[in-house]
Order: structure tokens, then sequence, then C-alpha cells
């Protein structure tokens, strides 16, 4: 995958991951209205019943007309009740099924930022390094470090303590024929260790010129600088 595929496909699924929100942020949001309707009918109608016997008790138990509007209002308030709760029963639902999504569509999301800076940067560094060693500075290091590589399995073979990990005394490797008298399975574990210290000190040498840039290297910014944070909705 190029980088502008990745960029490309990261774009599409963070538009998708955007509307799939849109959606879950309106119907949580109609929802938390309904339930607040909800709330405020039962209220009122709790408080119309309360004032009604209220007065129905200063009255002597006489039902006035005022009596009767509360005892209305009441009975009215209260059978709004039951609808609300039909339409927040299904909306509940739909909310459910919306922050499923977008919980899905938030990991793709994520992994695909993560992807496409990997991408980009992997990008970035091939391209810079093929600049580099077409420089003649980029084909002395070359040379420096293929050099110092060459008497690297010298060393290994110097290493007393590597060679005691493999059955050998500190000597052995010092006489004549060594390597010839060894078995196949010794020498294909000495030449790793020696793969292995090469790629070391190709490290070391890249790793000592990062130290000196500190945090002063380029961060991605904008789209890619960080994952979307997430909603209230979605949690």
């Amino acid at each position: 995958m190029t980088t502008t595929t990745a960029l490309d496909r990261f774009t599409r699924l963070t538009d998708d991951y955007r509307k799939m929100r849109d959606q879950l942020s309106a119907a949580s949001e109609e929802l938390d209205r309904l339930k607040q309707q909800r709330a405020a009918t039962l209220q009122s109608s709790r408080d119309a019943g309360q004032r009604w016997r209220q007065l129905f008790k200063e009255a002597g138990g006489k039902p006035d007309k005022k009596v009767r509007e509360l005892q209305a209002e009441e009975h009215a308030l209260a059978g709004e009740v039951e609808p609300l709760d039909e339409l927040i029963g299904e909306l509940t639902q739909r909310v459910d099924e919306l922050r499923h999504w977008a919980g899905q569509m938030r990991g793709q999301h994520v992994a695909s930022l993560y992807r496409t800076r990997r991408e980009m940067a992997a990008a970035r560094l091939a391209t810079a390094m093929d600049a580099v060693f077409d420089k003649p500075e980029g084909q002395e290091l070359l040379e420096a470090l293929a050099q110092r590589g060459d008497s690297l399995q010298r060393e290994v073979l110097e290493d007393s303590k590597f060679l005691a990990s493999l059955g050998f005394d500190g000597h052995e490797s010092k006489a004549p024929g060594f390597m010839g008298r060894i078995t196949g399975d010794d020498r294909r574990k000495i030449a790793a260790e020696v793969e292995k210290r090469k790629r070391g000190l190709v490290a070391d040498v890249v790793m000592k010129q990062l130290e000196g840039l500190g945090d002063e290297h380029p961060r991605f910014d904008d789209a890619l600088a960080a994952p979307l944070p997430p909603l209230a909705c979605e949690q």
C-alpha cells in the first residue's frame, strides 16, 4: 500500500467515523431530551396530584372545580408517560446500535492512523536514505561501516564469555584452523552473533545522532497528530 493510498484510506475511514458519531450524537441528544421530558411530565403529574389532594383536604372533602381540574391534569400528564416510555425504549436500542458501530469504526480509525503514520515515516526514511547514500559522503559511511564490520568476527572469537556459552574455553578459538574443526551448528551460532553485532554497530552509530536531536524532531500534525477524542456519548 502506497502512502497516498494509506492516507486516502485513513481519510475515508475517519470521515465515515465522523458521520457515525454525528448520528450517535444526534440520537443521544434526542434520547436525553425525551428522558428529561418524561421526568418533567411525571413530576408535573405528581405536583398536580399533591395540589388537588391538599385543596381537597382544605375544602373539607368537597371536590370543587379546581380540585377536578387538577385531577384531570394529573391523569392527563400521567397518561403521557407511557407513550414517552415507548419512544425512549425504541431510541435506547437505536443509540446502543449506533454506539456499537461507532466503537467498531473508532477502532478502524485508530488502527489506520498509526498504520498511515508508520508507512509515511517509512517512505520518508527510505527516500532520505537513498538521497544520503547517493552522495560521496554516504558511500564513505557505508565503506567505513563495512570495514569496521569485518573486524567483528575476530572480536567474537576473542570473546571468551560468548565462546563459553557455546562450550569452548577461552583458548580454543586462538588455535589454528579453529573454525574448520567446529560443528556447523557452532559456526552458525558464531555467524549469527557476528551479524547481531554488525546490526548493533549500525544502530549505535544512528542512535548517537538521534540522541543529538532530542525532542526537536518532526511530529505528525493536523489529522495525523492523534486519534479523534471520543465523544461522551461514545462511552
